[in-house]
């Protein structure tokens, strides 16, 4: 039989909540959800720390800890698409290049991955960088970027619609 504990999470700034859970593992995940539900303006990762803690909720001395990190904010918003509709990202070997068989995608090292697409309806770019499990400290697990149409993703998005739509 579990006996439920009580623990403190504190964020980095200095914010703090305490939770009521069955194993540290389990205050670990509500510490990080409460954490990523923060109000932040960017995409950040913010360390935070879980530590037991008794009825006056002064931490227990050898009681169980644990110190870690969590992504919280927002990622970026797509940029809106031509006349209201929706991106179509695709990914053509003839505009992102790459390997024919995989094309828009790249290994960066290790676990990490670039994955880039083009919208079939406005030709904007969009980036999405995966550092997979191996990444650093404080190094962001995903982060999405968008750029502009240019003229080769705009020649292509005109060539799609003479062919009959995007591929």
């Amino acid at each position: 039989m579990t006996t439920t504990k009580r623990y403190q999470a504190r964020e980095e700034s200095g914010a703090t909540e305490i939770v009521e859970a069955d194993s540290i593992q389990d205050a670990i995940n509500q510490a990080e959800e409460w954490v990523a539900d923060g109000s932040y303006d960017e995409r950040v990762m913010v360390r935070f720390s879980v530590y037991e803690i008794d009825e006056d909720d002064e931490q227990v001395e050898d009681g169980e800890s644990y110190t870690g990190e969590v992504e919280a904010g927002p990622q970026p918003e797509a940029p809106e698409c031509t006349d209201g509709a929706e991106h179509d990202w695709q990914s053509p070997y003839e505009v992102l290049g790459g390997l024919r068989e995989n094309p828009g995608v790249w290994s960066t090292g290790g676990t990490s991955f670039v994955h880039k697409y083009v919208c079939a309806t406005c030709g904007t770019y969009k980036t999405e960088r995966s550092t997979g499990a191996q990444r650093n400290p404080g190094e962001m697990a995903e982060t999405i970027e968008y750029a502009p149409a240019n003229d080769r993703s705009l020649a292509w998005v005109a060539e799609q619609g003479d062919n009959g739509g995007a591929r």
